[in-house]
């Protein structure tokens, strides 16, 4: 009769733990499948941020150019300014030569 009880509570024993195994290996999978999900939202994050890089560096490559095309209207403008001061001082000294 001892033994049969013996029998029994160890059976019992590793009900428990195969029961508490299982339930170990499905929070593991659970965990590999949070896991593997947050890794597919990492590498889709970092696409975005590498195209975000990739626009942002075309828009400084366009600034950049913009800001090269300005200079050189700004100094057209400086040249034209001149050519007009002394069209301006030449019109003067004409007038004045006149009078």
């Amino acid at each position: 009769m001892l033994f049969a009880s013996g029998c029994s509570q160890n059976t019992s024993e590793d009900e428990n733990r195969v029961e508490n195994l299982s339930e170990n290996i499905t929070e593991k999978r659970d965990n590999l499948s949070n896991l593997s999900e947050n890794l597919s939202e990492k590498r889709e994050n970092l696409s975005n941020l590498s195209e975000n890089i990739t626009e942002k560096r075309e828009n400084l490559s366009n600034l950049s150019e913009n800001i090269t095309e300005k200079r050189e209207n700004l100094s057209n403008l400086s040249e034209n300014l001149s050519e007009k001061r002394e069209n301006l001082s030449d019109v003067r000294e004409n007038l004045t030569d006149r009078i």
